[in-house]
This record gives C-alpha cells, sequence and structure tokens, in this order.
C-alpha cells in the first residue's frame, strides 16, 4: 500500500521503512534501533542530542531529497520512538505515512496529530476474497487452496496488514505448510498473538473503558450474543460507541446477533482469560440457567458447547448430544467428537451420541473408528430409542460398515434386523412415526444399491419413491430422486438423468428446509451430468445451492477442488485441471475427507499424462496404490479409470485389456454409461472387436456421448473420415477438446488413405488449431509411418521427452536391455537415428 503512495509523489524520495518491535516490552527508541548504531558518540548522551543525531542523519542520507517515512503497524511503538517522529513531522523534517489495522490503533500522540490536521486519515478499501488470494499468491508463491483463502479472507476481513501477521504466524507454527506446490492449512486456524497481532489488540485494549473491556472479553468466550441478552447486562450507550467505533458487528436478523468484529481480536483476547474469569463471565450472562434446546439453532449449540468446553463446564447430556448433530451437519467433526465424548454410557443419550460420534468419523475418513463407536451401543440401549432414532442409527452404522473392508456386504442383513427391531418395536407407535421409519431404511437400502453399483436392483422401488410427492413424504420423494439421478445415467439413461435433475433442483429450491438436500443432491447430480459428457454443467451444479462457509470449506473444499478437477480432466484439459486437483491432494493428504486422496492421486497422475509428463504421473500413480481403501461404486469406478486412462495415455500395453474387461462387467451389470466411457479410452488405436462391442453399447445409451461414440465406433470400423468428422462435432459442441483432436486425427489418417484432398485439409487446419489447446495430441496421424506395437509406442514416446532408459526401465518395469531393444525397432521402422526425432513422429 505505502509504494502506491510514494510512487505517486512528484519527485523521487528518500524513504525510510520503520517496523515497530514485536515484543512485548519493547525497548526506548526501539523503531530507530537501526540508526542509534550508526549515530556519533556525542549525540547519545541525552533525548535531546538523539532526536539531533536522527535528524541529522535523515538529512544527510536523502542528500537534499524530500524524506518519507513509512511506519508499518505502530501498534506497541514505544514512547520515545513517537516523540521523534512527531519532532520529525512538526519540524518539517519529513513526511509519515502511518499504515494500522484502524485509526484507533494508533499512538494516542498521532490521534493529536490527526485532531490538529497535521496527518490526514484515509481509509482503504478492503481487499475481496479474490482479491485476498491474489495477494497470497504473491506473499507465497505457487498455488493455494480454496480453503486457505476463504479462511483468511473470513479472519483478516480483507486487511492486508492482518493478512501478513496471520500468514507470518501460520507458517511459524507449522499449519500453513507447503504440499507439492500447494500451500494448504494442516488444522483450524489458532491465534497465539504473535507477529504483531497481540500489540494490535492490547494498544485497542488500553484505551477502552472498563465495561467495554468486560464486553470484549464477554464476547471473546461466548463468541456471538442476541442485542436484547447483553443490553440487558451492560449499558447500551457502550454497546453503540462499540459498534460505532468499528468494534462490534449487529447482524440484520431477528435476533440481532452481536459479535465482535474481527476474529483475531476474539482469538487473542480468550487466551489471556484464565479459566475462572471465563466461568464468571459465563455465569453473568447465563445466570446458572441452560438455554431451551428448542429455541437454539445449530450454531448457537455450537457456540454454547465451545464455551461450555473452554470454561472446562459439563455439558447437559442433551444439549452434548445436539452440538454434537449441529456440528456434523456444519462439518467440524473434530468438535463433535469432543462434545460426544463427555456423554457418560449410563446417560440416556448414550446411544445418539455414538451415532453422532460415527458420523463425524466418518468424515475424517476413519471408518474403522466409526465403526467401533455405533458397536459400542448395547441391545437394550438399542430397544430404548424411538423408532425414527433406531433408523437414523442404523443408517449411520451402514455408512460405517460401508468404508469398512469386508464390511459392506454385511449391511443387507443389519437392515434385516433393523426392521424386525423395527417390526418389534413399533406395534403399539402412531403409523405415521412408524412409516417414517421404515421409509429411512428403505432409503438406506437404496444408498446402498447405488454404493455397490447394483441399480437395476432397486432401479423400479427408487421411481415409484420419488414420484410420490405427498407432503408426508417429500423428504424420501426428493432424497430418492437424487439417487434416482445417479441410478439413470450410470445405467445409461444420460438424458432422463439430466431433465431429473433439473426437476429434483426445482424441489428442493422449493422445500421447507432446502439445505438438507443440497449437499446430497450437489454430489450425485455432478457425477450424473459428467457421465453424459456435460462438463460445463458440472461446473455450474458444484456453484449451486448455499455457499460454504470458511469452516466448512475445511472439509468440503477439498471435495468441491476434486470435482472441478475432474471435470476439467474429462474434458481433455489437464493443465486446467491440474490448478484444481493438486490443491485437492494437498488438501485430503492432512484432512482425509471421504476417501477420496486415492482419487485425486489417480486424477492427478491422468492429467499429467495427458500433458506428457510422465515423471510426475508416474509419481501420483505409485501413490495412488500405496493405500488399500474401501469406496463406493462411483468413486472406485472414477479412480480405475483414471488410473487406467493415466496408463493409457503413457502407452502401457496392459491398459486398454483393463479397461475392456471393466467395461464388460459393466456391461453384466447394466452399467451402460459407465462401460461405454471406458471402451472410448479403450479404443485409442483399437481393435475392430472393441469398436463393435463400443457401438453395441452406445446404442443403449442416451445423449451426444453416446452418439459421438456410436460415430467413433462406426467410422473407426469403415474408416470413414465423414463419420469421424460428425464425431468431432459433436465432441466441439461439447467442449471435449481432446475427444476433438482424436476425431479430427483419424478423419485425417482416413481421408489420407481415400485420396479426400478437401477433407484432409479441413482435418489437417483444425487438427493445428487443436494442437494448440491440447499439450498431448490422444492420436497423432500416421500417414504413411509403420505401425509401432504399444510397447514400442510408449517407449518411443517417453524416449522423445528426454527420458533416460534406466528411468524407462524403472517406470514401465522392465529391464534397460528390452527398452534398447524395442528403441532398436522403433528406430529401424522410423529411419531416425535420434531420440530427438521421436518426439515428432510419435
Amino acid at each position: 500500500m505505502s509504494h502506491l503512495v510514494v510512487a505517486s509523489l512528484d519527485e523521487a524520495p528518500h524513504v525510510l521503512h520503520l517496523r515497530t518491535p514485536t515484543t512485548d516490552n519493547a525497548s526506548a527508541y526501539g523503531a530507530f534501533g537501526f540508526m542509534l548504531a550508526r549515530l556519533p558518540q556525542k549525540y547519545l548522551g541525552s533525548p535531546t542530542g538523539i532526536l539531533q543525531g536522527i535528524t541529522a542523519m535523515l538529512r544527510q542520507d536523502a542528500g537534499g531529497r524530500d524524506v518519507v517515512i513509512v511506519v508499518d503497524n505502530p501498534v506497541g511503538m514505544d514512547d520515545m520512538s513517537t516523540g521523534v517522529l512527531m519532532n520529525i513531522l512538526i519540524t518539517g523534517t519529513a513526511r509519515i505515512i502511518a499504515i494500522a489495522p484502524h485509526v484507533g490503533d494508533l499512538p494516542a500522540d498521532f490521534h493529536w496529530l490527526v485532531q490538529d490536521g497535521r496527518l490526514s486519515e484515509v481509509t482503504l478499501e478492503t481487499l475481496t476474497q479474490q482479491q485476498t488470494g491474489e495477494l497470497l499468491s504473491a506473499m507465497l508463491g505457487h498455488r493455494l487452496t480454496k480453503a486457505l483463502t476463504s479462511n483468511l479472507h473470513a479472519m483478516t476481513g480483507g486487511n492486508p496488514l492482518l493478512l501478513e501477521s496471520i500468514v507470518t504466524e501460520q507458517r511459524q507454527r507449522g499449519n500453513l505448510v507447503l504440499v507439492n506446490s500447494v500451500w494448504t492449512l494442516r488444522g483450524d486456524v489458532v491465534l497465539e498473538g504473535g507477529h504483531g497481532l497481540e500489540e494490535i489488540v492490547r494498544s485497542r485494549w488500553s484505551r477502552e473503558t472498563r465495561e467495554a473491556k468486560e464486553v470484549i472479553e464477554m464476547l471473546a468466550c461466548a463468541r456471538r450474543v442476541p442485542l436484547a441478552v447483553l443490553a440487558s447486562v451492560y449499558n447500551a450507550k457502550t454497546l453503540a460507541d462499540m459498534e460505532e467505533s468499528g468494534l462490534l458487528r449487529v447482524d440484520d436478523c431477528a435476533e440481532r446477533w452481536i459479535s465482535l468484529r474481527l476474529q483475531y481480536m476474539s482469538d487473542i483476547v480468550r487466551g489471556w482469560l484464565t479459566v475462572p474469569r471465563r466461568r464468571k463471565l459465563r455465569e453473568k450472562l447465563l445466570e446458572h440457567n441452560e438455554p431451551a434446546l428448542a429455541d437454539m439453532t445449530a450454531e448457537d449449540l455450537m457456540v454454547y458447547a465451545a464455551w461450555a468446553h473452554d470454561c472446562q463446564v459439563e455439558l447437559d447430556p442433551a444439549h452434548a448430544l445436539a452440538a454434537a448433530r449441529a456440528s456434523v451437519r456444519l462439518f467440524d467433526p473434530v468438535f463433535a467428537i469432543k462434545c460426544a465424548e463427555s456423554i457418560r454410557r449410563s446417560d440416556a443419550e448414550w446411544a445418539g451420541g455414538q451415532r453422532e460420534k460415527a458420523a463425524a468419523y466418518i468424515l475424517l475418513s476413519d471408518s474403522k473408528q466409526a465403526l467401533a463407536a455405533v458397536e459400542d451401543v448395547s441391545d437394550e440401549q438399542l430397544d430404548a430409542l424411538p423408532i425414527n432414532e433406531l433408523a437414523a442409527y442404523t443408517g449411520v452404522r451402514c455408512a460405517a460398515m460401508r468404508g469398512v473392508a469386508g464390511q459392506s456386504g454385511l449391511v443387507p442383513h443389519v437392515l434385516d434386523a433393523a426392521r424386525e427391531r423395527l417390526e418389534r418395536l413399533g406395534k403399539d407407535t402412531e403409523s405415521e412415526e412408524h412409516g417414517r421409519a421404515v421409509r429411512r431404511l428403505d432409503l438406506e437400502e437404496f444408498v446402498h444399491a447405488a454404493h455397490t453399483g447394483e441399480y437395476m436392483r432397486v432401479m423400479e422401488r427408487l421411481e415409484m419413491a420419488a414420484a410420490d410427492c405427498t407432503v408426508p413424504h417429500l423428504s424420501h420423494s426428493i432424497h430418492s430422486s437424487i439417487i434416482l439421478i445417479e441410478a439413470y445415467a450410470m445405467t445409461g439413461r444420460e438424458m432422463d438423468a439430466l431433465r431429473l435433475s433439473e426437476a429434483t433442483a426445482q424441489r428442493i429450491a422449493e422445500a421447507p428446509s432446502p439445505g438438507a438436500f443440497w449437499e446430497h443432491y450437489r454430489l450425485r447430480a455432478f457425477c450424473a451430468t459428467l457421465a453424459a459428457g456435460h462438463w460445463r454443467s458440472c461446473l455450474r451444479i458444484l456453484a449451486s445451492g448455499p455457499a460454504a462457509t470458511p469452516s466448512e470449506l475445511q472439509y468440503r473444499g477439498a471435495v468441491l477442488e476434486l470435482a472441478i478437477g475432474m471435470a476439467k480432466l474429462f474434458a481433455g484439459r489437464g493443465p486446467e485441471a491440474l490448478e484444481s486437483l493438486l490443491p485437492a491432494a494437498a488438501q485430503l493428504e492432512h484432512r482425509p475427507v471421504m476417501n477420496l486422496l486415492p482419487l485425486a492421486y489417480a486424477a492427478t497422475a491422468f492429467a499429467y499424462a495427458q500433458i506428457g509428463d510422465s515423471t510426475n504421473a508416474y509419481k501420483y500413480l505409485s501413490l495412488e496404490g500405496a493405500d488399500g481403501w474401501a469406496g463406493g461404486f462411483v468413486t472406485n469406478w472414477a479412480r480405475e479409470f483414471c488410473t487406467n486412462m493415466a496408463r493409457r495415455w503413457l502407452g502401457e500395453p496392459d491398459a486398454r485389456e483393463r479397461l475392456v474387461s471393466a467395461a464388460k462387467e459393466d456391461i453384466a451389470q447394466q452399467r451402460y454409461a459407465v462401460a461405454g466411457i471406458n471402451l472410448v479410452g479403450a479404443t485409442v488405436n483399437g481393435r475392430d472387436e472393441d469398436f463393435l462391442l463400443m457401438e453395441q453399447v452406445a446404442a443403449r445409451r442416451q445423449g451426444s456421448l453416446a452418439r459421438m461414440s456410436s460415430l467413433m465406433a462406426k467410422g473407426s470400423l469403415g474408416h470413414s473420415s465423414r463419420l469421424m468428422m460428425e464425431a468431432a462435432d459433436l465432441a466441439a459442441r461439447l467442449e471435449l477438446d481432446a475427444m476433438e483432436a482424436r476425431c479430427v486425427a483419424l478423419a485425417l489418417d482416413y481421408a489420407r488413405l481415400a485420396s479426400d484432398q478437401t477433407t484432409s485439409r479441413l482435418a489437417q487446419a483444425r487438427l493445428d488449431r487443436l494442437s494448440e489447446l491440447v499439450v498431448e495430441l490422444p492420436v497423432v496421424p500416421q500417414g504413411n509411418a509403420p505401425l509401432l506395437t504399444e510397447r514400442e509406442r510408449q517407449i518411443a514416446r517417453l524416449a522423445g521427452r528426454g527420458v533416460s532408459n534406466r528411468d524407462i526401465a524403472r517406470d514401465i518395469g522392465v529391464s534397460v536391455r528390452t527398452v534398447e531393444g524395442h528403441l532398436y525397432q522403433v528406430f529401424a521402422k522410423l529411419s531416425v537415428s535420434s531420440r530427438r526425432d521421436l518426439l515428432g513422429l510419435i
């Protein structure tokens, strides 16, 4: 900021930058310490001498130019340094630019200068979230995760000075780390008052009245309080003055929630307070009364529970359970576990607490711990549950089992046992309550069928449930519709899936509580839309619904970035995909979510393969296969597809067979969409039998992607340049750059074979344009070049990029002698003698 002001001056001045020491006890003349070391001894005998010496040195260093002193964050500046600055300004020796978060943070003497007109206050606009990200990139270099940018922007309010302080502190604490060229947070940002932040707070604190200080303490502990409640304890004028001075924020809602405007102030002040002081403040506000659960929102519950934990006060079991449930819902699994662990085994809430604890562990991708939590509930405790709670417990138990290897197959037995228990316990229960519990178990069965990819087994029941729009069944109907979107898409009914997706989104928007559906909807609608080839629409789906809060992005951010990267990856845009996939992988390494880390590794390997970076592609392939894990059908399929396609692009011969084998398994389960996608990947330089199979599968699918794969199969079988150009046109409409390039390259080959000069010229011009968009063409026109085997092509591609024989042998798992033999055959077939010549030919 200061350099812009300095640059605006008519002549280049002599600029002196002063930084206030960040120690608690600033020494006299601390800001000018570097100048004191240069002063002759004759000036050091008195304050007047030091003042004269510094003034003389400034003039000497300036050499006749104007002097501008820039003071970064003068909060906590010692009195002697302040006195020197005052004298310099009053005598006209220099002009001063002082940068502070707020005018109230300046030293007291500076206020006199402002009031006297010797200093002018210039309020700078705070940064937007995008600008915060740009500044962070300039400060740190490398890529940033969205969660990092969102979190730091929320904490600083877009103030660049605070941003610099927090970044410095988090880096020194080891919480802000660089992972594979991506900056990410390892955990929540906890401020410890270092690097100038505590000085800012203490300076502001020292100028407040006694009552205002207690209000700050109260809100630091309570986080937020209804204005009416706080006004019943403190003077309304004090609160109004604090709001006007920028200390407090009052939300524009019915409750008029009041909180400290800056989160860093809340964190630092709370750190000052002892546990007895926190308890005293809590008693003053609550007067030993527990708030009624019915009157509390999810955010209220979390704030109330956090305050109790800060005070080391035991939560009532009912409040602990409700707070744990709210924490799971708002994506704070660590705090959910803390709340649930305060519930005793003898409490009636034990089973519910274990359920919420398990749900939190599932968010953390720790399914073993989740399963252990739900299984630590006795039959007697289960029988004591209301039937709707029993159904919810069963749902979480099934989710935990699906994440543990070898347990997923037992889920149907757990559902059967739950239905039997439900019938036994629900004989004397109101029929509607029993019906809701039954529908909850039915929904869990639908979820499990989607998890295992057995869509056809429940298709008819799913359609019936989705069509039931009666008010009592509304939630069940919408959730069933969301699963049905995925079922339609995976089984080849892509257009039906897209139509249902639009209708379901409208139903969610009109529902009384839409927030309960959006996350479920976005994930399945995204998968369905991507299977149809509409990757641009995928990005719009991800942006739909309520925006994620910074705390939610700590866990959801990786999923969001992975999804964005997958959409661009399927479009053949490897470089763009990496901008999201690398941050996703970095976040997932520190905060595992939904067992998605292996998929992130596989997708990143595929993206690197698309751009011809075999070294990084093999690096991420080795990471992808390093961990055993349990995932659902869609994530398993996507992981295996990305892995096989990465190896396909790298030229490994076995990749085609794995893709064809996977496609045949999908055909047996009537999952025609994913079978078709696998076959499109398998048929790069494919065989006639694979093209025939791809054509048959395309006939069982809907939409442009199905039509494109059909044209590709027929065009390849008949060597038809016309059909391949039609397929290329469809790919262009879907903006699938790599697919368009593949079709055009084959059209060019077929046109040359048929001596079709017109099509040949059109295809060549189009391929030239696409070569600028697609870093590594999936198919290179063969012309009259001799046909290479898959292994020869793989080795030639790597050799052409400068990879040594030894590294090629290590990467693809063969001996160096084998690599040398294949290169001999390649050189002979292509009539070249240099590895440099291979890059343009292969």
